[in-house]
C-alpha cells in the first residue's frame, strides 16, 4: 500500500505544474549498489541540483544505480518525503542525507 501511494504521489508531483506563487521542492537519491544505503538531498526554490547531487555520489566513489530527482510543490514533498524514508527504513536500508554537501559546487 505505502508503494502505491509513493507511485502515486511521485507521478502526480512530476505531472503537476508548479506555480510561481507556489514554493517548489527538488528531491533527488540514489541506491548504492553494494551498501543498502539510498543517498539523498533536497533543495527548495533554487536552481537544478541534480547535477551537483551526481557530482558528489562520482566524488564520494560510491556505485550506485541511477539518481532520481523529483520536484513538487512544497505541500506534496512534506507528505512524500516521509513516507519515502519511512518505506526506505522499513526496507533495512540506510539512508545518508547529503543535501548540504549535494549544495556545494565543486
Amino acid at each position: 500500500m505505502v508503494r502505491l501511494v509513493l507511485f502515486v504521489l511521485l507521478s502526480a508531483s512530476q505531472l503537476a505544474p508548479a506555480h510561481a506563487e507556489q514554493p517548489v521542492v527538488q528531491f533527488c537519491w540514489c541506491m548504492g549498489k553494494y551498501d543498502n544505503t539510498v543517498y539523498f538531498a533536497e533543495i527548495e526554490n533554487r536552481e537544478d541540483r541534480q547535477t551537483s547531487f551526481e557530482e558528489l555520489i562520482e566524488i564520494s566513489g560510491i556505485d550506485h544505480y541511477p539518481v532520481q530527482c523529483r520536484t513538487s510543490e512544497s505541500a506534496s514533498h512534506r507528505l512524500l518525503r516521509p513516507l519515502m524514508l519511512k518505506n526506505w527504513l522499513e526496507s533495512e536500508l540506510e539512508t545518508v542525507n547529503t543535501t548540504f554537501l549535494s549544495d556545494l559546487d565543486y
